[in-house]
């Protein structure tokens, strides 16, 4: 007798998400080392609002793309290849330790930046391209039970903080000693991740339908819809404020304990590092768990009222933090804007799609979210880093997210008004047509 089973496909997709994302941890880091190699806050904000730039094209490209010729396995599997190589290149890229500040213009001038840069931007791009696949893959596998998404994506998370603390332990390790740090062991440890996680997409089973065809009328009605639109608006603007977490925490953090705590140098990566761990563990896991139960029963604009409010109490607690280590609660509310956020916009983009179209729809969600939202909020944060301080930014970081929630919650009471206006129109115009319909039998019969 079976007393315990285990739905492969979905455990694969587990596997994929927990090697694939856990990779790709190396992320968080890559503004420090821009910071280790001399560049400014603006040059690394310049820098991060590329990296999604040529991913925000190819995200709805590669959706539709893989929804009318069905080749999403051999695309999926090939964008993993690509970024294994990728990341291989950007660990052998000479590095450099300037002690001082480069002057922006000298930065720009240079070839290895733009070496730096490119390769950085690939990884992006590619990265950005699988998570319109993997994330189509996950909502297909679920059939019925999309609600369900976050109880996969949560293993994500769960190898993202993983391999986030040990990425800094080991360079913390590796670095001893020296007047910098040396990040060989994390490259390592993602080209592991990466190489792992080839073999897992050969064995995971991917189908699609070849008898779906998209109708593209049908497509475009989706998105005159107000209601659509104003729920893409929202997402860029989550995208925008989760730029400043992404890209800058550790930026801010190393301002922390070079203003306060000298004296946690030498073990700030393995800080950062936890700071990721609370981050999933503490925030994401719980939320991608109970995401299913909390969809099926709030609407989505309304998680995205709270997420908004999350960011204003967020942004404001890190004005008052002068200890880097008290930045370390505050690592639970990113983990909730984030797991809560991305769950409702993938959760909403699968509802909406038309048959056959659900990638398409997976790609336009995601380039509101990474690909518009996160890349403005790159260059604004850069700009605002390097002029008015870290400090400041995030008192007005909480100014701004506190507006957007108190608009948002105003638009969407205006459009469920609305909403249920044009509901009660259609009831009367059926009760009408209904009665005409009535009078014209009684004229005939008479």
């Amino acid at each position: 007798m079976t007393y315990f089973q285990v739905n492969r496909k979905l455990l694969l997709m587990k596997i994929h998400y927990f090697l694939g994302i856990g990779g790709n941890a190396f992320g968080p880091f890559l503004t420090i080392i821009a910071k280790q190699r001399g560049y400014s806050a603006f040059i690394v904000g310049l820098l991060c609002m590329f990296q999604p730039m040529a991913g925000m094209l190819m995200r709805p490209i590669v959706g539709a793309v893989t929804d009318k010729y069905k080749c999403r396995r051999s695309v999926f599997i090939a964008n993993i290849i690509i970024t294994f190589v990728l990341v291989f290149l950007l660990s052998i890229i000479p590095g450099t330790t300037a002690k001082e500040e480069m002057n922006d213009l000298d930065v720009l001038k240079s070839p290895l930046f733009w070496m730096f840069c490119t390769t950085i931007i690939l990884i992006r791009m590619f990265g950005m391209m699988n998570m319109v696949l993997e994330d189509t893959i996950c909502m297909d596998l679920l059939g019925e039970d999309k609600n369900n998404y976050g109880k996969q994506r949560l293993w994500g998370s769960i190898g993202w903080s993983l391999f986030a603390i040990i990425y800094g332990t080991c360079v913390d390790w590796y670095s001893a000693g020296l007047d910098y740090k040396n990040y060989a062991p994390g490259f390592v440890i993602a080209l592991l991740c990466f190489l792992l996680d080839i073999y897992v997409a050969f064995n995971l089973k991917i189908e699609q339908k070849n008898d779906t065809k998209i109708v593209a009328s049908e497509v475009k009605k989706v998105f005159t819809e107000g209601k659509v639109l104003a729920f893409l608006l929202w997402v860029v603007f989550i995208g925008f404020f989760m730029s400043f977490i992404w890209n800058f925490v550790f930026w801010y953090l190393e301002d922390l304990s070079n203003e306060f705590h000298p004296e946690m140098k030498s073990w700030m990566k393995t800080l950062q590092g936890t700071a990721l761990l609370i981050q999933c563990f503490g925030g994401e896991v719980p939320s991608f768990i109970f995401s299913s139960y909390i969809l099926k029963r709030v609407d989505h604009i309304t998680i995205l009222s709270l997420v908004f409010f999350t960011f204003t109490v967020m942004f404001s607690l890190y004005t008052i933090i002068e200890n880097p280590l008290w930045a370390l609660p505050v690592e639970l509310l990113n983990g909730l804007t984030f797991a809560m956020s991305y769950s409702t916009a993938i959760s909403y983009a699968a509802l909406i799609a038309p048959a056959g179209a659900e990638g398409t729809l997976q790609g336009v969600v995601g380039t509101a979210y990474t690909g518009i939202g996160t890349p403005i909020g790159s260059i604004v944060g850069g700009y605002m880093f390097k002029h008015i301080g870290s400090i400041a930014t995030f008192k007005w970081m909480s100014v701004a997210a506190f507006f957007t929630c108190t608009i948002q919650i105003i638009v969407s009471y205006i459009l469920r008004r609305s909403s249920k206006n044009d509901d009660v129109k259609d009831v009367k115009s059926n009760v009408q047509t209904k009665d005409d319909n009535i009078k014209e039998d009684i004229n005939s019969t008479f």
